[in-house]
């Protein structure tokens, strides 16, 4: 199913201002905005229902009723339990791993033919930004993605600090937000309250905010400056954080090709470091290698 995002996504430079109105009213309250009428949805945005009409038939739909039943199924989505897909059975060994890898091949697939390139050059554009302190934050399960950013960002660039999910560490930092932050939040199905507080807080605070969730939207996503939404989709019973992890390194990447030889050199002082060797006693040529060429075969 089509995420009404992704169908956004699609025509958001062909709509009337009055067409952007009503996306800002839907994604206010997403996806509970658009299950009353036209009328309502119409008064929200302050527009008239022809207005709003024209947007669902912008989205690719026949109707509203067709497009308020389009969001039930989202809302279903985002109730999705892992005890209801359970797998029933077991398979053999052959469709376990033949399964699994069509599964995840899909799911990266449909992530990256779901990320807007406009979007994403935003998202590494403030990971780049020098005179930013970044936060990375995540939830119960997504926090290992957010471990996983902090962790390589922390080699690549300074200011970066990873935020773990405890409420006072939390509030601690928040104390110190500012305009000058940049939160990058992963917040996926079922979203968690505490996190999408954290990130309308820092927001609240002047910070920046680059949401990474399922395509079925995160409550964060009408307050985030740069929206990444990836495939959930993997082998049951839980969603499958592959297509996030995919994301993830592909921003890790581009971070590093972007800041160059500032982030080269701190990798190899990191490398110095981590091996035991003193980096003042490193020749500066040798800094300058490849870091391919100082490992031998």
């Amino acid at each position: 199913m089509t995420g009404i995002s992704e169908r956004v996504r699609r025509v958001r430079n062909e709509l009337a201002p009055a067409e952007t109105r009503v996306v800002e009213a839907l994604l206010h309250d997403y996806p509970m905005s658009g299950l009353g009428s036209v009328g309502d949805l119409a008064a929200a945005a302050g527009v008239s229902a022809p207005t709003v009409l024209r947007l669902v038939s912008k989205l690719g739909f026949g109707g509203y009723p067709e497009f308020r039943e389009h969001l039930r199924g989202e809302v279903a989505a985002r109730l999705f339990s892992p005890v209801e897909a359970y797998p029933r059975a077991a398979g053999s060994a052959g469709d376990l791993l033949a399964t699994a890898e069509q599964r995840y091949a899909e799911a990266v697939h449909a992530t990256f033919r779901g990320l807007d390139l406009a979007e994403t050059e935003r998202a590494v554009a403030a990971l780049c930004d020098p005179a930013a302190t970044v936060l990375v934050a995540g939830g119960r399960f997504s926090g290992i993605l957010a471990t996983h950013l902090a962790a390589y960002l922390q080699i690549l660039r300074p200011g970066v600090e990873e935020v773990p999910p405890e409420p006072g560490r939390r509030a601690r930092a928040l104390l110190s937000v500012d305009a000058a932050t940049v939160l990058v939040v992963f917040d996926y199905r079922r979203h968690q309250p505490d996190t999408v507080e954290f990130g309308r807080h820092a927001r609240a605070r002047g910070a920046r905010v680059v949401l990474l969730c399922d395509p079925f939207l995160s409550p964060l996503a009408p307050d985030a400056d740069v929206l990444l939404t990836t495939s959930v989709a993997g082998p049951p019973p839980f969603d499958s954080a592959a297509g996030a992890l995919m994301a993830v390194e592909m921003l890790i990447g581009a971070v590093a090709e972007r800041l160059g030889a500032s982030a080269r050199k701190r990798l190899t002082d990191f490398e110095l470091h981590a091996n035991g060797a003193d980096p003042a006693a490193v020749p500066a040529e040798a800094v300058d290698r490849d870091p391919a060429d100082r490992h031998p075969a």
